[in-house]
């Protein structure tokens, strides 16, 4: 079989509730989006996502945004992509008209609020279903990542009812604006240590009250507001859900823990369920090294057997490991996040027959070493990531002038194993 047959179910339409989609390729969650500082798309953040529409992606899936208000007070970075305000609707009018000029459908992924990742104020604490703070070893790390003795985070307290039930109601008063935006759908984000996931696994959630314990109960918030969110936006409106398929922890819930809770909650009205592997405590397994980890590790099994609807995957850069992922049919279509910032137009080579063409990422995540200390995303293999708005051979502004050598000696040193080596020798191992 040659590669162009290979590649054949990669290429196939596909459907998700009423979206039509052209292939099978999606391009997933990312906060690489240079948002403005008051939280709307800026020019870069619409010529970022049109690159990706323009290079023949079934779907596209907007990662980076805050649902809350709680959840934007609390964020780790910023700027960020805001649905908790209705003044930022007309500006992601702009972003899904763009996109849509291609032809392609875009969903707003979700965030109700950063819980135990996120940053505490004296009046405003760090809340998660339990208190159980993150604790994220060294060699935990993904590539390109050095940090002495790891990092651990404050300890939050137990959410109370009322601050929950706030979050669900938020949510889906996000979810309208993104409808009136013009997105095609939202996913709501339950995956990695943020707030969501924190009552999905037994070894974070440990309440006694509604929304712990059994799986309906720990399904309970997200259930609440896929149902609610689907009684106000209308049954054609899609509405998935991101949720850890492992944790990948010798304590940690595994894939069928995940597939029961994800099962639960597809009940509720959900049109696709999409797998994210490991947690913050495991970070190497959310931005893995290798190719397909969520299918020889059987999660993609577990989920398809819990599951009537589509599943995406993550993780999987071969196109002939993804189609083979499709013809197996452990999932419905394959999400790619770091190789479409090295290549926007990776769908269109391969349907071009020119998938030898493709820029492909080397997984020594500069873009997210870049969005870990604040930087604009740039790739290392793409030197027009994070510069789509700006014609080719224009230069730089003098702000990029003057910050863009800083960065990278900034970048330099934190990658060094010297460096970092002596910085470890200095300084005391957190207990």
């Amino acid at each position: 079989m040659n590669q162009q047959a290979a590649i054949t179910p990669l290429l196939q339409p596909g459907k998700i509730n009423g979206l039509e989609l052209a292939n099978r390729i999606v391009m997933g969650p990312m906060a690489a989006g240079s948002p403005a500082e008051d939280g709307t798309p800026s020019l870069q953040t619409i010529a970022f996502f049109r690159a990706r529409a323009k290079g023949g992606v079934g779907m596209i899936i907007m990662g980076g945004s805050i649902a809350t208000k709680r959840g934007y007070a609390e964020a780790m970075m910023r700027p960020l992509l805001r649905l908790d305000t209705d003044d930022t609707i007309p500006g992601f009018r702009r972003l899904t008209d763009a996109v849509h000029e291609h032809g392609t459908p875009i969903i707003a992924q979700l965030t109700p609020g950063f819980g135990r990742m996120g940053v505490p104020a004296p009046d405003r604490p760090l809340i998660s279903a339990s208190p159980i703070n993150v604790v994220i070893p060294e060699a935990n790390f993904p590539a390109g990542f050095i940090v002495p003795h790891g990092r651990i985070t404050p300890m939050p307290q137990e959410a109370t009812i009322a601050e929950i039930r706030q979050y669900e109601k938020e949510m889906v008063e996000a979810a309208l604006r993104a409808q009136k935006a013009g997105f095609d759908g939202i996913e709501v984000a339950a995956h990695m240590s943020y707030f969501a996931a924190s009552f999905s696994s037994p070894r974070t959630n440990f309440r006694t009250d509604e929304y712990g314990g059994s799986v309906e109960n720990r399904a309970r918030f997200l259930r609440n507001i896929v149902t609610a969110t689907r009684a106000a936006t209308g049954p054609g409106f899609v509405v998935g859900l991101r949720i850890t398929a492992n944790e990948y922890l010798p304590d940690g819930q595994g894939p069928e823990g995940y597939a029961e809770i994800a099962a639960n909650v597809e009940a509720a009205g959900l049109d696709y369920v999409a797998m994210s592997g490991g947690a913050y405590e495991t970070m190497s397994a959310s931005a893995p090294a290798i190719d397909g980890t969520l299918v020889d590790g059987g999660e993609a099994a577990a989920f398809r057997k819990a599951l009537k609807g589509p599943i995406l995957i993550q993780g999987i850069h071969s196109p002939e490991r993804a189609a083979q992922t499709l013809t197996d049919g452990l999932a419905d279509f394959v999400m790619l996040a770091r190789p479409l910032l090295a290549d926007p137009d990776f769908a269109k080579k391969l349907a071009m027959n020119e998938a030898k063409s493709i820029a492909v990422c080397d997984r020594q995540n500069t873009c997210m070493r870049r969005m870990v200390f604040g930087m604009p995303v740039r790739c290392s293999v793409n030197p027009r990531m994070g510069r789509e708005e700006r014609e080719e051979g224009v230069p730089r502004s003098p702000s990029r002038l003057l910050k863009a050598p800083l960065e990278e000696v900034v970048l330099s040193l934190t990658g060094s194993p010297a460096v970092m080596g002596i910085v470890r020798s200095v300084t005391p191992k957190r207990t």
